[in-house]
């Protein structure tokens, strides 16, 4: 469903996280103490954009430190703003990019320190700001993507990277093109380069443990995808894939947590964390848990090329789906 940004593949039914692309986007963070621990009460935060016309807002944490920004426009910047308190930290600043499902951490800055260092997730300011006409073919590339003029759309996004080599978004979405092309190898090469320029970036890192996963490297696939997950826990994609590399690395025991957590996910995501507990359950004997996962799947995705296969093979365990 490449309008919500995300690709469906062929063969098991894997998906490709696209970067940025909706007219506003959310982001969640969390709020963490000078010692590194979530702070557990509800704090305010200050939100403003960098665009004159937009009011400064507050957001309120929940009882975890936990927060969400909603109404953002993409490659806006903007900044969070938390008072301090006097006693435990000092008055913390943190600026970032806003893009779709990031993360903002905001690790609070204790009495005695001034400035926050970078962190993973935050943009520093040497990045804050982008070539004009990058930018331009960047959004350009996006809206023939949606039209499906994919050869014009991956033209601009080189030509996008060519003026700016720090674009990370441009080469997420450049790979997603190639994994589009089932040329996995081209799209790993892509999303590499976009980590050595920010090896915390989330949407490369999905991707290129779906991609490494396509390539039936599961084992290193595991690295990335877990990567996500530490800095994004509710993240279900990120629990798909990676249940999906554990299973295929024979590493059950420690799939089944993430493939469950996955059928919480919506449309054809949730039917394809159930198409491989089917799997899992298949290999550890649990015939009529697979069952039930299977027939859950039929129901959900019943016109995928892998349907007719499970309904074969339901057939041949005796339970032919009605």
């Amino acid at each position: 469903m490449i309008g919500g940004r995300w690709l469906a593949l062929f063969g098991m039914g894997l998906f490709l996280v696209r970067g940025v692309g909706w007219a506003q986007v959310s982001m969640r963070g969390q709020v963490f103490l000078p010692s590194g621990d979530p702070i557990h009460e509800v704090i305010r935060l200050t939100l403003k954009g960098d665009d004159p016309r937009r009011d400064v807002e507050f957001i309120f944490t929940d009882g975890q430190g936990r927060f969400i920004l909603q109404g953002l426009t993409p490659l806006r910047t903007y900044t969070l703003t938390i008072d301090g308190d006097g006693r435990r930290y000092a008055t913390t600043t943190v600026t970032f990019i806003a893009q779709p499902r990031g993360y903002v951490p905001v690790n609070l800055l204790p009495l005695e320190a001034r400035e926050a260092p970078p962190r993973p997730g935050v943009v520093s300011v040497s990045h804050l700001k982008r070539d004009t006409e990058a930018v331009k073919l960047y959004r350009e590339a996006l809206e023939e993507i949606e039209r499906g003029k994919l050869a014009s759309a991956e033209e601009k996004l080189r030509k996008a990277i060519k003026r700016d080599a720090e674009f990370v978004e441009a080469y997420n979405e450049l790979a997603v093109l190639q994994m589009g092309k089932k040329a996995y190898a081209e799209a790993e090469r892509w999303l590499r380069r976009a980590l050595e320029k920010d090896p915390e970036a989330l949407h490369p890192l999905l991707n290129l443990g779906i991609c490494l996963n396509y390539l039936g490297r599961h084992r290193d696939a595991l690295a990335p995808l877990r990567r996500v997950l530490e800095h994004d826990p509710a993240w279900v994609t990120a629990h798909v894939h990676l249940g999906i590399a554990l299973l295929e690395s024979d590493l059950l025991e420690e799939a089944e947590p993430h493939l469950l957590r996955g059928t919480q996910a919506e449309g054809l995501e949730r039917a394809l964390a159930y198409l491989y507990l089917g799997k899992l359950y298949a290999q550890t004997g649990h015939i009529p848990k697979a069952v039930e996962a299977w027939k859950t799947y039929l129901e959900m995705d019943p016109n995928s090329p892998n349907a007719e296969r499970i309904r074969a093979l339901l057939v041949q365990l005796g339970y032919p789906p009605k």
